[in-house]
């Protein structure tokens, strides 16, 4: 008899059914240990991602800037250098192109400037950010009433201007940021028509975005900085590394050519900090599971000793060890595998009105988070669970030899 058969499952099964009071109080350990992992494994990557989106909305710690070196210290003489590199709108492209979907690459160049509309005389001070228009893709969650800055702008005139929401509404103390839309900004003495605004303030400054090319024609800007933005906040090292690489490729000795920085402690401690999170949640709610483990051991170790007979006679009528070993494993993984089912349900309802109770409480944008990875781990615990646990009850009945057990009363 294979000890993996469809027999020895369809019996254990069958000895569940008979006895379905014990089969329930044997599983609600077990649902009530997978629902509390579902719901808080949930309830934490639900919160990872908020912790992410503000970390993303918020803070710099996702960018990475590459600046060229234009100074040299010689005998503590700081002297230009000769072969300083600018950084041009196609190496930004090829930058972007070489990293895919891990990050996004683009060149900014950043001054303060007065600002004001040409029919108002109220004047804002504002930074005036040139840049590429794929730096759209580095500002987080922004959507923008009109339209952000266009390839076509940085081949034409350059006259345009998307602001940040903060100096939209200071140029606009009465009515709406929409009746901007077309209006024309004045930085130094140049005329911008403004074609959109963005929805929320990166960094929280009030901005000014202008095409990158146009604008170093007409100011005579000099090199501007490459940013680039990882997808996530653990790809940041190996984005970096990927960009040291790839100006040694392009430029050659990219250590002695550039500075490329990072937040590279706050970057690690915002991961670690991540991590410990989801590892200490996931080792409280383990002990749940591993307390329905208990009881299932326990129930098991009882039906032993009520089915000794039953044991003694299946091994008088030629069942091996394994056979009666497999009865039991079959039970007990029976056992976790509905209370898997059930507490997978209840974890995700649970994880669902928690958020919806933090919402109403701290009114933070937390939405219930359910991981296909999070789910299947939940899962397997359980029925890790169910095959340790089993074990040493199927061994024990395993080993009872048949006379001793026909004696049995």
């Amino acid at each position: 008899m294979n000890p993996f058969s469809f027999a020895a499952l369809a019996t254990g099964v069958e000895s569940l059914r008979t006895n379905p009071l014990r089969t329930l109080l044997s599983t609600l350990g077990v649902i009530i240990g997978v629902a509390s992992l579902v719901a808080i494994l949930s309830i934490g990557d639900s919160l990872e991602q908020f912790s992410r989106d503000q970390i993303e909305s918020t803070t710099d710690l996702q960018f990475i800037q590459v600046t060229s070196r234009t100074m040299d210290r010689v005998d503590g003489v700081v002297v230009p250098r000769d072969d300083t590199v600018r950084l041009t709108p196609a190496d930004a492209g090829a930058l972007d192109d070489h990293l895919g979907f891990v990050a996004r690459a683009t060149l900014w160049t950043v001054r303060s400037a007065w600002v004001q509309l040409d029919d108002d005389t109220t004047r804002v001070p504002a930074l005036i950010t040139a840049t590429l228009a794929s730096s759209q893709g580095l500002i987080p969650d922004q959507s923008t009433v009109g339209r952000f800055l266009s390839q076509a702008d940085m081949e034409g005139d350059g006259h345009v201007a998307v602001l940040s929401k903060s100096l939209a509404n200071r140029l606009v103390t009465d009515g709406s940021v929409e009746e901007l839309l077309a209006r024309q900004l004045n930085v130094d003495q140049q005329h911008y028509r403004i074609v959109g605004v963005l929805s929320g303030d990166p960094q929280g400054r009030a901005t000014a975005y202008v095409p990158l090319t146009p604008y170093q024609a007409a100011t005579g800007t000099g090199n501007p900085v490459m940013t680039v933005r990882a997808t996530r906040i653990e790809d940041v090292d190996s984005v970096r590394a990927t960009v040291t690489t790839w100006l040694d490729d392009r430029f050659g000795n990219a250590r002695d050519r550039f500075v490329v920085a990072t937040s590279q402690q706050r970057v690690e401690q915002a991961a670690r900090a991540m991590q410990v999170f989801k590892l200490a949640m996931g080792a409280i709610t383990g002990i749940a599971l591993v307390v329905g483990g208990i009881g299932i051991m326990n129930i098991l170790l009882a039906s032993v000793s009520e089915r000794t007979r039953e044991i003694g006679v299946r091994k008088s009528a030629g069942a091996r060890p394994v056979d009666i070993r497999m009865q039991f494993l079959a039970e007990s993984v029976t056992i976790t595998g509905l209370g898997a089912a059930v507490g997978v349900v209840l974890g995700m309802l649970a994880s669902i009105t928690a958020t919806a109770v933090i919402r109403a409480v701290t009114e933070a944008p937390v939405e219930a988070s359910f991981r296909v990875t999070t789910i299947g781990f939940a899962a397997l615990a359980a029925i890790v669970v169910g095959l340790v646990f089993g074990t040493y009850p199927a061994r024990r009945a395993a080993r009872i030899p048949p006379a001793e057990a026909m004696r049995y009363e």
